[in-house]
């Protein structure tokens, strides 16, 4: 388990809200965590940016994310009391206990084979998630994730009052 040491945090607090942070901390294994966050006074949104060198740390209660392993994340929002645009990419990652389906997608490529025999997980290079949020609708852009022996392409919504969520 990882812990934080050394947290520094600077921030300013207009009308009992955060406008601007910014903020450094070390994992106990030498990685870092980097949190800023600036209001753009011109369009009124906020900008948000978090980069991890342990992704699990930030993920870990997000079902979605479950047995990510390892890698880097960078998230990316800017939003108001509206709306919001983000993207958050995750690199050079494993994902252990992966759904059967993937497992069987992964078959399909000796890498894959060599992945999962290994006990490790399933690699990957890259997974990018771009979302949009209305408080209506959080649209999913487009996921993203490709590795040596498995690639997925994803595009949705779900629906905040229902909770319905539509995948294709």
């Amino acid at each position: 388990t990882e812990s934080l040491n050394d947290f520094y945090l600077l921030g300013k607090i207009k009308k009992g809200k955060f406008v601007k942070i910014l903020s450094k901390s070390e994992f106990s294994s030498g990685n870092y965590l980097d949190i800023s966050l600036l209001e753009n006074n011109s369009t009124g949104y906020k900008d948000l940016e978090i980069f991890s060198d342990i992704p699990k740390f930030l993920l870990s209660d997000y079902n979605f994310f479950k047995g990510i392993e390892n890698g880097k994340l960078t998230f990316n929002t800017s939003f108001n009391n509206k709306e919001s645009q983000s993207n958050l990419v995750i690199e050079d990652f494993r994902v252990k206990n992966a759904p059967v389906f993937a497992k069987l997608l992964a078959l399909a490529d000796f890498g894959g084979i060599s992945d999962l025999l290994s006990g490790d997980g399933i690699s990957f290079d890259r997974l990018e998630i771009d979302l949009s949020d209305n408080n209506n609708v959080l649209n999913i852009n487009e996921i993203f994730a490709v590795g040596p022996s498995i690639s997925i392409l994803m595009e949705g919504y779900q629906e905040s009052s229902s909770g319905l969520i539509s995948l294709k």
